[in-house]
């Protein structure tokens, strides 16, 4: 008997139906149908011969078979991924400081910046989260050769202005408020920019509202919205499986666009290169 042969698409298309939490999201994740997505998880089934998927209630959940597939498709798909990043290394060498700020870091940047790794081994990176007026004023003070930042209002950013998206109030699927307590929040600290415009709106629509949970980490903040502790306010594209945007149906009031900015040295090909990466992925999600 044949052994089958899996397409990586198949494999890819599995891993971003269980990172994005169903079919739907990662037909939008992947630019594709849901019946098309549908589709490749059947003849995925079908090529080996177990079923991947199961359905509990309304959910589609991986079987056993299925869990154990997923781990060795991550497996597979990297090292292919790193195979493919050996033979096409820049041959760009040098070094890139690199600050981020929080909010693009927590979507996109360790996936990013793994990618640009190894396909450019002789670069030393060294990255650094924080906020946005600070990694501005240490860019300008030359402690960065490329930063990140982001803006709630397009006059005070700087740089190369890269996206545009709509601030979000994002809380559990089916989260529940009735109006007759105050809006529990979970956000960072009292720096971040996000709080200030999430709290601001609140107090213009005199809604009541109190912080019931701060932190520092992203998997932190998400957590605690996911288990229905909190509503928070994040840009669209931090919806996660679990979570939805629930602004219209709370009836909450509208939210500020997040915009996003490049500064980095043009003298520097590394920073350069990376600079690219950076649009170009940025340009992908928007």
């Amino acid at each position: 008997m044949a052994q089958p042969n899996i397409s990586s698409e198949l494999l890819r298309t599995l891993i971003a139906v269980v990172e994005q939490g169903g079919f739907i999201r990662a037909a939008e994740y992947l630019h594709k149908t849901q019946s098309t997505i549908s589709q490749q998880m059947k003849k995925l089934e079908h090529e080996l011969g177990v079923e991947v998927f199961k359905t509990v209630g309304r959910r589609r959940e991986l079987t056993n078979e299925g869990e154990m597939l997923l781990g060795y498709a991550k497996r597979l798909l990297a090292l292919q991924d790193d195979a493919i990043a050996s033979l096409r290394t820049s041959g760009i060498s040098g070094e890139v400081r690199l600050g981020v700020s929080q909010g693009v870091a927590e979507i996109m940047l360790p996936e990013l910046l793994a990618g640009f790794a190894s396909q450019n081994p002789e670069v030393r990176l060294f990255v650094e989260t924080g906020y946005s007026p600070d990694l501005i004023a240490a860019y300008e003070r030359g402690e960065y050769d490329l930063v990140i930042t982001l803006s709630l209002d397009e006059s005070s950013g700087k740089g190369e202005l890269l996206a545009v998206e709509p601030l979000a109030w994002i809380a559990a699927e089916s989260w529940e408020w009735s109006g007759n307590r105050r809006l529990p929040l979970a956000t960072y600290t009292e720096f971040c920019q996000f709080r200030r415009a999430c709290t601001v709106a609140l107090d213009k629509a005199e809604v009541p509202w109190r912080i019931v949970y701060t932190t520092s980490s992203y998997q932190g903040l998400m957590a605690a919205v996911k288990s229905g502790l909190a509503i928070t306010v994040r840009p669209e594209s931090a919806v996660m499986g679990g979570t939805e945007l629930v602004g219209a149906r709370l009836g909450l009031p509208a939210l500020p666009n997040v915009y996003t900015w490049l500064q980095y040295s043009p003298t520097l090909d590394a920073g350069c290169s990376l600079a690219s990466l950076f649009k170009s992925e940025i340009a992908k999600k928007n």
